[in-house]
């Protein structure tokens, strides 16, 4: 048992990373070739926005289906879409492929997510669950630090459209594993005739903590991805550089992770979260006056720890807050937050930076994540229902 445990945690790792170096290794270079093929910064900022649309009508539902059916055959049309988004941007070479791989590419990353995670909450021992959640966040984190690393040496040294293709072709190999997953259906028939709404769960006082934390931390993470290439290539740096930079981002969120369980022994969780989401505002509100690589370097490793700690509190948060009959639907009701936000400020940043300049993409942003933080104040100090 000792050792079919420890099997699936590192197929569990190996999963998610493989994964994250695919799709996060591409998203860095989606808007830096998209202005290359003559988008305007509005219509990057589309392009940004349509990765979340479609999951925002959707995740949801299918949270449900996969409380029903297990993660196995979700987890292999994940792999099957995303390894579709990336070659499609191979085949096609314009803007038009660009638009179609970033529906498939969303799609196929809130199916993804949404069964690992579920994977991580289906076990009754809260250290179980605890010690999954910690492994598919320090994965995100592994595949986000060498995904960038590895489009970015490839598009330099050969083109775009190879970085996606050799993202793209990583995903197929990817594939022979997600068949080894255990495929079998979580829920009891008598769970699954239930009609309740799942906006209902959020009177679940910690759930809505938790939602909150987990939109400001994306849409920290998301901006930064998307507009920071832009910002740093205004500035001269090559594609190589910026995804190196985009590494440290995301290897100071795999640091800090390794560190979370002692912070969390001697911080309460709620001012952890507080104290990350200030200084990811105050990260962002710094970056248009720090041109030097040095600073941009040191600010990108902060903006990495402050994001690296709320995405697995929100997540840890979020789970043990819901039924477990209802884990996978509370993820997709967390995740439709998410994308709402992901479509409307991007879309919304997009277009003003068109009229007054990248760098008041980072000076609002930093703004939006500053309120979040009083609102998340507000949300601590509410009577619990």
């Amino acid at each position: 048992m000792k050792k079919r445990r420890q099997f699936n945690s590192y197929l569990f790792f190996t999963c998610t990373t493989l994964y994250m170096i695919s799709i996060a290794g591409s998203r860095p270079l989606i808007p830096l070739y998209a202005n290359n093929l003559g988008a305007s910064h509005m219509e990057v900022g589309i392009l940004v926005s349509l990765f979340s649309f479609l999951p925002l009508f959707v995740s949801i539902q299918f949270g449900k289906l996969i409380d029903r059916v297990g993660i196995k055959k979700p987890l292999i049309t994940s792999i099957m879409l995303g390894s579709m988004s990336l070659i499609t941007l191979f085949l096609f070479g314009n803007i038009t492929g660009v638009y179609l791989s970033q529906i498939f590419s969303g799609l196929s990353q809130l199916v993804f997510v949404l069964s690992m995670q579920a994977y991580s909450g289906q076990f009754s021992k809260s250290k179980l669950r605890e010690y999954y959640i910690s492994v598919f966040s320090i994965a995100v984190a592994t595949g986000s630090f060498i995904g960038p690393l590895i489009a970015g040496f490839s598009s330099d040294l050969f083109s775009y459209n190879f970085a996606f293709l050799l993202l793209g072709i990583l995903l197929i190999f990817m594939l022979p594993l997600s068949f080894v997953f255990n495929g079998k259906k979580r829920i009891e028939k008598s769970s699954r005739k239930r009609t309740r709404n799942a906006f209902g769960l959020l009177r679940i006082y910690d759930l809505r903590k938790a939602v909150l934390v987990s939109s400001i931390a994306l849409l920290s993470k998301d901006i930064y991805i998307a507009f920071f290439p832009l910002l740093a290539s205004e500035n001269g740096l090559s594609a190589f550089v910026i995804g190196v930079i985009v590494s440290l981002n995301a290897g100071a969120g795999m640091l800090i992770r390794g560190f979370l369980p002692w912070i969390s022994q001697h911080l309460k969780r709620d001012v952890i979260m507080t104290l990350s989401i200030l200084l990811a505002g105050l990260s962002y509100l710094l970056h248009p006056v720090a041109e030097h690589i040095i600073w941009l370097t040191i600010l990108s490793l902060l903006l990495g720890f402050c994001t690296g700690i709320a995405q697995p509190l929100s997540i840890f948060a979020t789970i043990i807050a819901l039924p477990k009959n209802r884990v996978a639907e509370g993820l997709g009701l967390r995740l439709t937050f998410n994308k709402l936000t992901q479509i409307i400020v991007p879309f919304s940043l997009g277009t003003a930076s068109s009229f007054i300049g990248m760098s008041s993409v980072f000076y609002i942003c930093g703004m939006i994540i500053l309120t979040g933080t009083i609102n998340f104040q507000k949300v601590i100090f509410t009577k619990k229902e």
